[in-house]
């Protein structure tokens, strides 16, 4: 392990933690902010054929896809309304929350900056751009909702990716974000062996980090919760296999696909944030 400088605050002061399938994991001794540094980012070099069978699956149609969503639908709208508003969905994935907006009358589009990802799924429909933050910063007019659900923990700078959060809400507009949660139960009771310590995840949060994060790019936070899903148990063998054991996901996880589950170890946070209104 080389001295690195801290993405979240720029300090030198990173201690070196563990190694874990060839990727060197850092704190932060002044933030204790927690990253990783691969040689090579993967969520850049990856195609589609080398995603796992698990995150495959999960980009994919599910029959659970509408009940998680109306669940997830349900939490925001306590927070603010969302029908007939703008909304921007960054890192967007698969398009699947995006068209379930869209049909609850929400304005909702999304930016996908994986060219694989975005061929593959959302190709020729208008409500999606292959683009980051920085490519629409200055040729959008600013959202009063943003959404990035399970992508902060992919971004190598999440310094700058904030700064393009604040840059994209109006005054008083509302981010909602999801990531894993690094000072968990589930996270200090696995340590290395935690399951979201893998190649894809670069930057780790805790909801005190990531408040003090936010806070300096004008982000206060006003919701925090910890959010369970359903998944199929076929997903779930799949899961374990692939990115707890780094092993290969045993064919007939397959007979379980429809058979599902709630899940939740209480080690992803839900958050949303409001940008301060301009003087």
């Amino acid at each position: 392990m080389d001295d690195r400088t801290c993405p979240n605050c720029r300090s030198r002061r990173v201690v070196a933690l563990f190694t874990k399938r060839a990727v060197d994991y850092w704190s932060c001794a002044d933030c204790r902010f927690r990253f990783a540094t691969p040689e090579v980012n993967p969520n850049l070099a990856a195609t589609l054929d080398s995603y796992e069978d698990a995150y495959r699956q999960y980009l994919e149609p599910q029959p659970a896809d509408r009940a998680n969503f109306e669940s997830l639908y349900r939490w925001m709208t306590s927070i603010t309304s969302l029908e007939g508003k703008r909304l921007l969905d960054v890192g967007a994935g698969s398009g699947k929350l995006v068209r379930y907006l869209r049909a609850r009358g929400v304005d909702a589009r999304g930016i996908e900056p994986s060219r694989p990802l975005f061929d593959r799924f959302l190709a020729g429909d208008t409500a999606f751009t292959c683009a980051t933050l920085d490519d629409i910063s200055r040729a959008q007019r600013p959202f009063p909702v943003v959404t990035a659900f399970d992508v902060i923990e992919h971004v190598a700078d999440p310094r700058g990716f904030l700064h393009g959060i604040d840059a994209m809400l109006e005054s008083g507009g509302v981010f909602f974000l999801s990531t894993p949660d690094v000072e968990s139960a589930a996270a200090k009771l696995f340590g290395k062996r935690w399951h979201f310590y893998y190649p894809y995840h670069l930057s780790y949060f805790s909801p005190r980090t990531l408040g003090a994060a936010a806070r300096r790019h004008g982000l206060e936070m006003t919701a925090r919760t910890h959010r369970g899903r359903l998944r199929s148990i076929g997903y779930v063998i799949r899961y374990s296999a692939e990115f707890i054991l780094g092993a290969a996901a045993p064919a007939w996880a397959s007979r379980f696909d429809d058979v599902y589950l709630p899940l939740n170890l209480f080690d992803t946070m839900y958050v949303a944030f409001r940008r301060r209104v301009a003087d």
